[in-house]
Parts: C-alpha cells; sequence; structure tokens
C-alpha cells in the first residue's frame, strides 16, 4: 500500500513512504478494526493479516450506536487483547467507521493509542482530521463523542484509488468548502478543473486542503473559542437534507453551502460576482440534487425540529450560522431560527417566481 503519513494531531510535518508495513510500524497489541467491504480487495485483504487482532465493521450510520459499541466491547474482551499501554486501535474504513473507532480508542481503558488511516476520499480530506468522533443517539448525529486527535494519519493512495468517482465528487464538497474558507487560489484551481479533480490531483493536493483544515483547528482544537466553528460552513441545512433525503454528506454540504451563499448575497455580504462563480462550480458537479426541489419538499415543522438538536445552537432559539463574504474568506453570526426559516421561504418563493 503506497502511502504518505500525516504525523497528527495538528503538526504540519510529512513523510513520504513507499510502502505501510503493518509488521514494522505496529506493535503486537494491535487492533485493526477496518470496514468490512474492504476486505473485497486482495492487496488489503493481504495486508489485513499481518495483524493479530481484526475486527471487521459493517459501515455506515447505523455503527455509530452503543449497542455497535456494546457489541464491540463484548468481541474485544473475547479476543483476549493484552492490556498493555502500548495497545493501539487501527481504524481504517470512511468517516463513520472513523468516529466509531475514535470513540472506541478515547474511551477504552480510559482511552489508547489511536491511528487512522481514510479509505474514503470524504475521510481522507476531512473527517480523519481534527480529532471529533461521534456516536448517534436517539435519532440524533453525534450527540455522543469525544475530541480524540489521532497519533498518526496514513493517506494511501491506492486504497483511496478503490473509491468510485462518485465518492470523489461527494468529497469535493469539504474540498470547495476549505478553498471558500481560507484559500482564494485553491477556488481558482478548482474552477478550472470545472469543479472536480481527478483522483491523481486530489491525492497530491490533500497535504494542502488538509493542512488549511488545521489551521483552523489549531486555532479552537476543542470548538471552545467559535473559531473551528467555521468549518461548518454549509453545515447547518447540510445536516438536514442528509437527514432528510439520507444524502451522502458530501453532496448535502454542497447544497448547504449553496444555500449559504444566497443568504449571504441576500444580506449583501457578498458579491453578485463571487455569488454566480460559487454556484458555477456546484452546478459544474453534474449532482442529482437540485437545492429548490429539496427546500420545497421538506415541511418547515421538520426543517425546525433537525435544527432545534444542531451543536451549533448557542441557546434554544439561537445558533452560529457561517456566511460567505468572499472567496476565501467566511463570517461566523449568531441568527435566530426563525431567521432561517424565513430564508428557507424566501428561497423557496424566489424559486417559484422563477418557474
Amino acid at each position: 500500500m503506497s502511502a504518505y503519513i500525516r504525523s497528527a494531531p495538528i503538526q504540519n510535518t510529512t513523510e513520504y513512504l513507499s510502502v505501510l508495513p503493518a509488521r514494522k510500524l505496529f506493535p503486537i497489541e494491535t487492533v485493526l478494526v477496518f470496514d468490512s467491504i474492504l476486505s473485497r480487495y486482495p492487496a488489503f485483504a493481504r495486508w489485513s493479516q499481518s495483524f493479530r487482532y481484526r475486527v471487521p465493521l459493517k459501515s455506515g450510520e447505523k455503527l455509530k450506536t452503543l449497542d455497535s459499541l456494546n457489541a464491540t466491547l463484548k468481541k474485544l474482551n473475547q479476543m483476549q487483547i493484552p492490556q498493555s499501554t502500548e495497545l493501539t486501535f487501527v481504524a481504517v474504513g470512511g468517516g463513520s467507521v472513523g468516529d466509531f473507532v475514535g470513540f472506541l480508542a478515547s474511551t477504552y481503558l480510559r482511552g489508547r493509542r489511536l491511528i487512522q488511516i481514510p479509505s474514503t476520499w470524504l475521510s481522507a480530506v476531512d473527517s480523519a482530521h481534527g480529532g471529533k468522533n461521534g456516536l448517534n443517539f436517539l435519532n440524533t448525529k453525534n450527540q455522543i463523542g469525544t475530541f480524540y486527535p489521532a497519533q498518526k494519519i496514513y493517506l494511501c493512495e491506492s486504497l483511496l484509488k478503490t473509491q468510485p468517482q462518485a465518492r470523489l465528487t461527494e468529497a469535493m464538497g469539504e474540498v470547495i468548502k476549505i478553498a471558500l474558507l481560507s484559500d482564494k487560489k485553491l477556488f481558482e484551481e478548482i474552477e478550472n478543473q470545472h469543479g472536480v479533480l481527478s483522483s491523481t490531483q486530489l491525492f497530491k493536493k490533500l497535504p494542502e486542503v488538509v493542512g488549511l483544515k488545521y489551521k483552523i483547528v489549531q486555532q479552537d482544537p476543542l470548538e471552545k473559542k467559535g473559531h473551528r466553528r467555521l468549518l461548518n460552513l454549509g453545515h447547518t441545512l447540510g445536516h438536514v437534507f442528509e437527514s432528510h433525503f439520507q444524502w451522502p454528506h458530501g453532496l448535502a454540504v454542497l447544497m448547504g453551502m449553496q444555500f449559504a451563499a444566497r443568504w449571504s448575497r441576500h444580506r449583501g455580504l457578498l458579491s453578485e460576482k463571487d455569488f454566480f462563480r460559487i454556484a458555477l462550480v456546484i452546478e459544474s458537479l453534474n449532482l442529482q440534487m437540485d437545492l429548490d426541489q429539496a427546500l420545497s419538499k421538506i415541511p418547515d415543522q421538520k426543517i425546525k425540529a433537525l435544527l432545534s438538536k444542531d451543536k451549533k445552537l448557542t441557546s434554544a432559539s439561537e445558533m452560529d450560522f457561517i456566511f460567505i463574504q468572499k472567496i476565501g474568506r467566511c463570517l461566523r453570526q449568531k441568527v435566530k431560527l426563525s431567521d432561517i426559516l424565513q430564508e428557507v421561504k424566501r428561497q423557496r418563493a424566489v424559486a417559484d417566481v422563477s418557474l
């Protein structure tokens, strides 16, 4: 497995490796916890045999539950793994596996070492970095979780390239988000590629994209000051779409960013020129969903109910919302939930007039 390794949590040093030798890199007290679908790939199946302790998991949001955690803990006890301080969990999978194993590592024996090897483009771009993990509870996404950065994060090109093109497109939502937050030049590069980078281009861009995220995380690692909440650009309505329509996270965030761009323009924060540049990049992805149709199909009460469970709430009726000032700069402002619902109605009305 060709790879490069990024030291974590928040460091800029990157070492390049031609191979990822399991026996040399990981101690014997290592538990490989991985997405079971990866066993389909012969190279991964052979590599995984180097580990004495292996726990395959079925990925997806259904994994991120207390029931799954309980079942995994029972399995670990049955394996009779040495309770060493050197015990290490190696998570190989997408966002759900990374979230689950991150929480497991942070709580098992009061915390043991964690290594992340993201297998999807979305997790390689975003969720494997920054230390957040979470389990869902009572139909609420990531209600239980910790901040627990991985000691190492390996980004493996051969593993990521097993993903279909659709998964790469989903990851572009987070890449575009980072560009809108902090890098005008990166956005211009995406524009020049009509919204989508090739797998080779994206892999080469990963150190830059991930580095931009770490610059934001470093200023507010535990999300106490609010600065880290800039990374929630597109996520307010994005999580509504993700929950209601069961859309993939990256595509839901793209629709959420489109909503935020419209609202930012309406409030006079975003110029017409930058608005249309953002809209054109999103349109160039040829997504199978439409913001106006989505807004028309979700009842106000459903939107309100989902927003009322959002972790960005600052009170029962207010939350932080991320607006776009210009390409490369965004702004966090408190808004009322009623303001968001009013903006949903405004965008619906504008769409109706344009039909």
